[in-house]
């Protein structure tokens, strides 16, 4: 005997994990528009407090000093100037958990710090060749 009430609906993991991620762009979508009608942004909103309270959670990395022991899948690493460490600079595709536990790993870019040129070894100065001493003739005084 099922535990379901009748009419429930049941939504596989990925199914669930698209959901939460297309949620998750729109509102990066509107956030980043100051353009936005107020409506639009009161309904985007609400659709993450709803998905919020059916326990879908999304994280974004931005920001977060890289780990390789993190859970998240990096796609790419990526030289950028002012970073003195690891860290994640873009999250492509959040991580999205329910009830707490994983359902799909993040996918980040990691900026890594410029790689600073390498001194050049220092070479001894060249020496020009000298020509050889002509010998002295015998008998003169080689002392002054």
């Amino acid at each position: 005997m099922s535990t379901k009430p009748p009419g429930a609906v049941t939504l596989d993991a990925d199914a669930l994990a698209e959901i939460a991620t297309a949620a998750w762009r729109l509102r990066n979508k509107v956030e980043a528009t100051d353009e936005t009608p107020a409506g639009v942004r009161r309904h985007t909103q609400a659709l993450a407090d709803t998905l919020a309270e059916a326990g879908l959670e999304t994280r974004s990395y931005e920001g977060t000093p890289f780990d390789p022991g993190l859970r998240m899948r990096v796609l790419a690493y990526q030289p950028t100037p002012g970073l003195e460490r690891d860290e994640v600079i873009e999250t492509l595709r959040p991580a999205v958990y329910l009830n707490g536990s994983a359902l799909t790993l993040g996918e980040v870019i990691v900026g890594t710090p410029p790689e600073e040129p390498r001194p050049t070894p220092e070479r001894p100065p060249r020496e020009e060749p000298t020509a050889p001493e002509e010998p002295k003739p015998e008998g003169e005084d080689t002392h002054t």
